[in-house]
């Protein structure tokens, strides 16, 4: 039985010349390699369709060599046809330039849900590839020239990140993202490795503090080439530390800032003197830097300075090691607990749990209160309240003119003002600025203050919608906690009288040498 033919309109262009509507044998018809639809999914209802009404719709095919032809539209439709049994489809045939032939199937699978922002991406670099510009393709496919331009980053991503099997859940904000780091294409893998899973903003997160350090790099090594000093590439030793050479010591250490600033400082404080230079690029993150050294007259040191030097230095390194990760880790989990409770203080309505929120919280520090006794506001837990709120006494406008010197007290106008408005949320961010104020670096490194500042705090965080990443959850299971294999038990980083050393990232080599840090 003779399926029916609605005719569609001809297609029109520079490549288009007569077309007309044919019963085409189905075997002399060829899928168009550069459809950007890779997959034409399930087509079994559509087959089933077309046993009882045939194809309600023409294909478009293009004249192909040897009496053959080239599927332009209708991929899907074919698919089904074999399917169904069909030996004829019926087809407009028109003369189409490659060109014609890229921009009908950009638009046909552009208006379709199932087409990935990967196929839509490879479409338009297709289309760059024939000599079409970015206005011109936009124009072409009816979408604005900024999204084709993100498009085409998204399309410059390699095959090896592309087939990463999370990558199948990410969101066109997602592949934006991984587009943004086309430069580092094992940043890019990276947030392949995480995409989908819940570890995906840690990791968003570490591959920004990575771009940034490597671009501070390439700036400050191209600083240091016109200021006409050498720097000597180093190499970490096996514990992924640094040694420094014989003959220098090291006074600085430069992680950011501008270079040519840090070294007229040194130039300052050595008498003019041009530092030695040492790039430190590899290991760890918390190891790396721009090292300054000075020569070290060895005739006048003595060997008793020598030795305690020695081990001063083989102290501090190990506590420099072994506290670092966690120094690090808490930096960045800090800010993700901050965003994510800043979203929700931005919300319109009450956040789903934030009652339980504040009764675990008001439980917790009532606790504290009676036991321990705390500073409510500690200039840290009033810098989360600033952060979470957006005021607060760092450029808080009051709103009614008066300068900063009338107000006696910004921070407690804008705490009062968000109680008068909502006190429940006024409560939770108060609560949870308190919070934040008890853990730090140190934290981490104790089982008792994980469990009792660090453990409660997460709980809290969770039952609002929090997802706990996996290095978060290992860091609660003590993963940063020493190792201690000293014989009187003193944990690593504590000074005799107990209290917890300077948490600054140490900079020099000699106790005496000059330290400057640039976080």
């Amino acid at each position: 039985m003779e399926t029916a033919i609605i005719e569609r309109p001809a297609a029109t262009g520079e490549g288009a010349n007569e077309s007309s509507i044919v019963m085409l044998d189905v075997g002399l018809i060829d899928p168009n390699p550069a459809n950007p639809r890779r997959d034409v999914g399930d087509v079994s209802e559509l087959a089933d369709s077309i046993r009882v009404q045939g194809i309600r719709q023409n294909l478009l095919v293009t004249p192909a060599p040897q009496g053959r032809y080239l599927l332009v539209i209708g991929h899907r439709r074919l698919a089904a046809a074999k399917l169904a049994g069909l030996g004829r489809v019926p087809a407009v045939v028109a003369d189409l330039s490659e060109r014609e032939q890229r921009e009908l199937m950009l638009v046909e699978n552009g208006q379709r849900t199932d087409l990935t922002v990967i196929e839509e991406a490879d479409g338009y670099q297709g289309l760059l590839d024939l000599g079409v510009g970015v206005d011109e393709a936009a124009q072409r496919t009816g979408r604005s020239a900024s999204l084709v331009r993100r498009r085409l980053k998204i399309a410059a991503i390699g095959e090896n990140v592309r087939g990463k099997t999370g990558t199948a859940q990410l969101s066109i904000d997602d592949w934006e993202t991984i587009a943004d780091f086309d430069g580092h294409p094992d940043l890019q893998e990276q947030l392949a490795e995480a995409a989908g899973g819940r570890n995906w903003d840690m990791a968003v997160k570490h591959a920004r503090q990575e771009q940034t350090w490597r671009e501070w790099l390439d700036t400050a090594r191209a600083e240091l080439k016109r200021m006409g000093i050498d720097a000597s590439d180093e190499q970490p030793n096996a514990d992924n530390w640094y040694d420094s050479p014989k003959g220098l010591r090291r006074t600085t250490m430069l992680t950011t800032g501008d270079i040519a600033k840090a070294i007229d400082a040194w130039r300052d404080c050595h008498d003019g003197a041009t530092p030695v230079v040492g790039v430190r690029a590899e290991g760890a993150s918390w190891a790396r830097g721009i090292a300054l050294y000075e020569t070290v007259d060895e005739e006048a040191e003595t060997a008793a300075r020598e030795a305690r030097e020695a081990r001063w230095r083989e102290e501090r390194e190990r506590e420099e090691r072994e506290t670092a990760p966690a120094k690090e880790f808490a930096r960045a989990s800090r800010d993700l607990r901050v965003a994510f409770v800043t979203h929700l203080m931005e919300l319109k309505s009450q956040p789903k749990g934030i009652g339980k929120a504040v009764a675990l919280l008001s439980a917790w520090f009532a606790l504290d209160a009676l036991t321990e006794g705390f500073d409510q506001w500690d200039s840290h837990a009033e810098g989360v309240w600033e952060r979470i709120t957006g005021t607060g006494a760092a450029g808080d406008d009051t709103g009614d003119g008066e300068s900063e010197d009338e107000v006696e007290d910004p921070l407690r106008e804008s705490v009062t003002a968000m109680i008068s408005g909502d006190p429940h949320r006024a409560a939770f961010g108060l609560l949870y600025a308190l919070a934040e104020e008890r853990v730090s670096w140190t934290t981490w490194r104790d089982a008792a203050t994980i469990a009792e500042h660090a453990a409660p705090l997460y709980e809290v965080l969770e039952t609002l919608g929090y997802r706990t990443s996996d290095t978060e959850g290992e860091a609660l299971n003590g993963s940063l906690m020493p190792i201690d294999d000293d014989d009187d038990g003193e944990d690593a980083g504590m000074g005799q009288d107990g209290e917890p050393d300077d948490d600054e990232v140490p900079q020099t080599d000699d106790a005496s040498s000059m330290s400057e840090v640039a976080e």
